[in-house]
């Protein structure tokens, strides 16, 4: 499907079409799902190439690619090449690499990143929360998963039935 995808794109392109930033990133998108990281890459470059406006949502569908490929490292340096193109990341971008982090394992750099994320004025969201409180149960932070759930309670975020299994199948 993505290479129909990529023939519809190169069509617009040779016909005088020009794909916008939606095309692209839904090409990227379509790229990442399946793990072709290169490819994806290749069509970034090709957006800013043609002079496409990048935004935070092509940042973030990059981000979400490495971070469900296991390379957080490299979803890290994209996260720091947005930022240095002043584009702020939002609750969305954060959630994905706090996930990612989690997910391998990298729990005190999640929750740095919980923390520069409320320090530049993002509000996590309870999505953001949930992510953040799987990683600390499934990593043995019990304690601190039960501080994070008092911290949502204060905040007045609401306590679904996500986050209840959450922390439920972290103390079974």
């Amino acid at each position: 499907m993505v290479a129909e995808t990529n023939s519809v794109v190169q069509m617009m392109i040779q016909r005088g079409i020009k794909p916008d930033t939606i095309t692209y990133s839904s090409l990227m998108d379509g790229y990442c799902l399946p793990g072709e990281m290169d490819e994806a890459n290749k069509v970034f470059d090709l957006m800013i190439s043609k002079g496409s406006m990048v935004d935070v949502h092509s940042f973030s569908i990059l981000i979400n690619g490495y971070c469900k490929s296991k390379q957080v490292d490299k979803a890290k340096k994209i996260f720091k090449e947005m930022c240095r193109m002043e584009l702020v990341p939002d609750t969305v971008t954060y959630t994905t690499l706090i996930d990612g982090l989690c997910k391998t394992g990298r729990i005190k750099e999640a929750e740095k990143l919980f923390s520069e994320m409320q320090g530049c004025g993002q509000v996590p969201d309870v999505q953001t929360y949930t992510v953040l409180l799987d990683g600390l149960c499934n990593n043995q932070q019990l304690s601190r998963a039960v501080e994070l759930l008092k911290e949502m309670e204060s905040n007045k975020l609401e306590l679904d039935i996500v986050v209840c299994s959450v922390v439920i199948g972290g103390f079974c």
